[in-house]
């Protein structure tokens, strides 16, 4: 089953990542809104193939208790990693195999929700046909499966600098993968600076894939460019494997509003190319120099919408935590106002006032969601009689714009609500999955199944809530880390001494904080 030499995610493992494009709730969401009727995801089985560690499972069988999770990996090491997490959760409904992709049969049985993501590209050709076939003959009659796969023809240029790097490295004396990693940076660093025409498209490929690769852990920079193996497609072609395998197309996972960011004449050009949805969706990664699908399969025969349906926001979820950048946004007019994730990474600004509202409403009651038909009330609430006249008063207007703003990530649709603390109890109780992230990361997973960032004194409260301590022993648990010397508390840049200081901050600090973790959807209900 496994192979004698080294496996190079047992030397440099691939990192515990959550990707919430694969939660079932959210596939099961998409399914919804192609007309498509997605197991319920409450007692569902999902199958991921290459699991690593199994962090992409735990929020998931976390949230879903009452639904079975399996993952296969060959990396022996992040199985028992992952193992260990999954006793320390105490978690029943996650199985974690050691074991080859090829050897997944009918004894498995069939899966709700197959799960592939990183791997597809980055097998040999029999595993890649074990994949689809898996995602086959193991997926249950209306289930989905999920299968992400570098693409053609943004890989062109990045499988260039891929091939330099392997050459370089084949002539230099580092051996092992840490190494190697450190000695293609400095390598491809070093091109950048001396190349003798900078001014040079090649110049501007090398910059670009340079800079790129600044930003990337090396786990990812070893696994995507230095590794034997890594086989990108044009989405055509890997339909062609798909269709063979009798599966078709339902959406991507994650579309980023690639269509709907284009501009009106690109859009028209679309047209005129492909009357067909498989040929727009491959006209578009040329467009658009596509490097990366996350496409969602579904069986031949399943029957599905054309296009999503708005009405489909009926029977959903719908929150964000997109919000005004004004502190007293105005709702009403035509003028502009804009909108911007939490965390930052995405940003929106529109003047229409059903949307402005919209966002607003939601913006009030995030981390929470809420029906559309409570949205829908609130929204004319707010504008009430002085609304623009010519803004249609329309529900199915504003169904059609936030089904444009999923599409581009800027809010969430649910299948169901996340369930999480939106008071703060007197014994507070944090994800205990986010308790053993806070140990040593400062990116956690939150009960929205997002990413979060938290300082280190939000980390430091957040281990402390465990369901027995009251406010005083959260102090006391604080106290004891500043005693220690894990912690300590500065002002003017210098370290505080005085006793009765530190705990007067500490005490005014408190309370801001759990409020803070309350609205970043890290409090268990």
């Amino acid at each position: 089953m496994m192979a004698d030499q080294a496996n190079p995610y047992d030397e440099i493992p691939y990192g515990d990542h959550f990707f919430p494009y694969t939660h079932p709730i959210h596939l099961a969401t998409l399914g919804t809104l192609f007309g498509i009727e997605a197991p319920g995801v409450d007692r569902c089985r999902v199958l991921e193939l290459g699991c690593a560690e199994g962090g992409n499972l735990f929020p998931m069988a976390l949230e879903l208790p009452d639904a079975q999770f399996v993952g296969i990996d060959l990396s022996q090491r992040q199985i028992a990693d992952g193992q260990a997490v999954i006793n320390r959760l105490g978690l029943r409904n996650v199985e974690l195999r050691a074991m080859s992709i090829t050897e997944v049969d009918e004894s498995f049985g069939q899966f709700d929700y197959i799960l592939c993501h990183g791997v597809f590209s980055w097998v040999p050709e029999p595993v890649r046909e074990k994949i689809l076939s898996i995602c086959s003959k193991n997926l249950s009659p209306h289930g989905l499966a999920y299968v992400s796969y570098n693409t053609y023809p943004g890989w062109h240029g990045r499988g260039m600098v891929r091939k330099l790097l392997a050459y370089h490295l084949r002539r230099s004396p580092l051996t092992t993968p840490l190494d190697q990693v450190h000695g293609a940076r400095t390598f491809l660093e070093e091109i950048v600076r001396v190349i003798p025409d900078k001014a040079s498209s090649y110049a501007r490929i090398l910059r670009t894939e340079s800079e790129y690769l600044k930003g990337v852990p090396n786990s990812y920079l070893f696994h995507e460019h230095l590794e034997e193996t890594n086989h990108p497609f044009y989405f055509h072609e890997f339909m062609d494997l798909a269709k063979a395998n009798h599966l078709k197309y339902l959406v991507e996972a994650r579309s980023g509003g690639m269509i709907e960011n284009l501009p009106e004449d690109a859009r028209e050009s679309l047209e005129e190319w492909a009357d067909d949805e498989l040929g727009r969706e491959q006209y578009l990664d040329i467009l658009c120099n596509r490097t990366f699908r996350q496409t969602l399969l579904t069986h031949e025969g399943v029957r599905r919408l054309d296009e999503p349906s708005p009405d489909a926001l009926d029977s959903l979820w719908i929150g964000t935590s997109l919000g005004p950048v004004s502190p007293d946004p105005d709702v009403v007019s035509l003028a502009p106002e804009e909108f911007r994730m939490a965390e930052g990474e995405a940003s929106l600004s529109t003047n229409n006032p059903l949307i402005k509202a919209a966002l607003v409403a939601l913006f009030e009651i995030a981390p929470r969601s809420i029906r559309f038909e409570t949205l829908w009330e609130r929204v004319l609430s707010r504008l009430g009689s002085d609304a623009n006249s010519n803004t249609p008063q329309d529900p199915g207007h504003l169904k059609q714009a936030l089904l444009r703003c999923f599409m581009s990530s800027l809010i969430q649709l649910r299948t169901r609500p996340p369930v999480f603390a939106s008071e703060i109890s007197e014994r507070p109780l944090s994800s205990p999955l986010a308790r053993i992230q806070a140990e040593d990361e400062e990116r956690l997973i939150n009960l929205r199944g997002r990413t979060v960032r938290l300082d280190q004194f939000e980390r430091l409260v957040l281990r402390a809530l465990d369901g027995k301590n009251n406010r005083q022993a959260i102090l006391d648990s604080l106290l004891a880390l500043v005693d220690s010397g894990e912690f300590s508390i500065h002002e003017e840049g210098r370290p505080i001494e005085d006793r009765n200081r530190i705990v007067q901050i500490l005490s005014g600090e408190l309370e801001p904080c759990l409020e803070r973790l309350a609205a970043r959807a890290l409090l268990v209900s």
